[in-house]
């Protein structure tokens, strides 16, 4: 498809381009999601991620390093061997702000979010974030953060599937206030929740642990992580998009149906550990 790439202004063939990385989405089916279910619309089942027409070939491959970087210093050492510090260079503020770029553009194509009184933050947000990943021209909206998130071993919340949505889900939005003091854009992706404050104040000092060094820095779990706001939005955001309740009965028996034919297989998984943590274990001590 030829069109305009959204890093570079100039027209080319366009790349069918992940929001999500694609390694994330290799990961997250092969860790028993065979298939891709958005929490937007959980009834339509994906082979894939979303996907969008924005990029030039150019504009992956300079995407592509930081990502190549982020799997291999970041992803796979907190994912998979659970390492407490993860020492980082300039690559992961510029993986960070890419993502949530490809995030807030997600966003910015739905028609109804024009109607929004941040519509125009969010505009000037994609120029500035596009000039910083293109030119390196160090953005206005800098404050990025990222929160680990790990198993969850007990919490006092009266909703479900919360270990599922902080170590599973894929999720992006944007986050506001009933006042609109506060926005942000959020993306997450399995252990990995990042967001980009574009106007309002995180509680700098409950939330110093996550913000991001544009250059270097190092990254250390249990993070101290107290901040009203994002832990209000988590809360929200988990009940909003309570999975099962807003499947319908036929998929939720298409989900078993495709769970049972390896059954053994998927409770060993990170995806039916996170299941099986939430139904035996949270949601019974919690009352759910």
């Amino acid at each position: 498809m030829t069109g305009t790439c959204k890093l570079y202004d100039l027209e080319e063939d366009l790349r069918e381009s992940h929001i999500y990385p694609k390694f994330i989405i290799d990961y997250f089916r092969s860790t028993g999601s065979k298939f891709m279910r958005s929490f937007t619309e959980p009834n339509r089942r994906m082979q894939d991620g979303i996907k969008l027409y924005l990029l030039s070939e150019k504009a992956e491959q300079k995407f592509s390093t930081s990502e190549k970087w982020f799997a291999e210093n970041i992803f796979r050492p907190y994912q998979d061997q659970n390492q407490k510090t993860l020492v980082y260079n300039d690559n992961l503020y510029y993986f960070s702000l890419s993502f949530l770029w490809r995030i807030l553009l997600l966003n910015l194509s739905d028609p109804e979010i024009s109607k929004q009184p941040y519509y125009k933050l969010l505009c000037e947000t994609q120029a500035d974030w596009k000039l910083f990943l293109r030119d390196y021209k160090y953005p206005q909206f800098d404050r990025i953060y990222l929160f680990l998130t790990d198993r969850v071993v007990s919490h006092n919340l009266d909703i479900k599937g919360v270990d599922y949505y902080m170590t599973r889900a894929l999720d992006g939005t944007i986050v506001s206030n009933d006042s609109n003091t506060f926005i942000a854009v959020y993306g997450k992706f399995l252990k990995f929740a990042f967001w980009g404050v574009l106007k309002g104040a995180n509680d700098e000092a409950k939330i110093a642990d996550l913000r991001i060094n544009p250059t270097t820095g190092n990254l250390k779990t249990p993070q101290n992580f107290e901040d009203q706001t994002m832990i209000s939005f988590f809360y929200n955001r988990i009940k909003q998009l309570d999975f099962n309740n807003l499947t319908s009965d036929k998929q939720q028996e298409k989900i078993l149906k495709e769970v049972m034919k390896d059954k053994e297989s998927f409770l060993y998984s990170d995806a039916g550990k996170s299941i099986l943590n939430d139904l035996q274990n949270l949601d019974k001590k919690n009352g759910c």
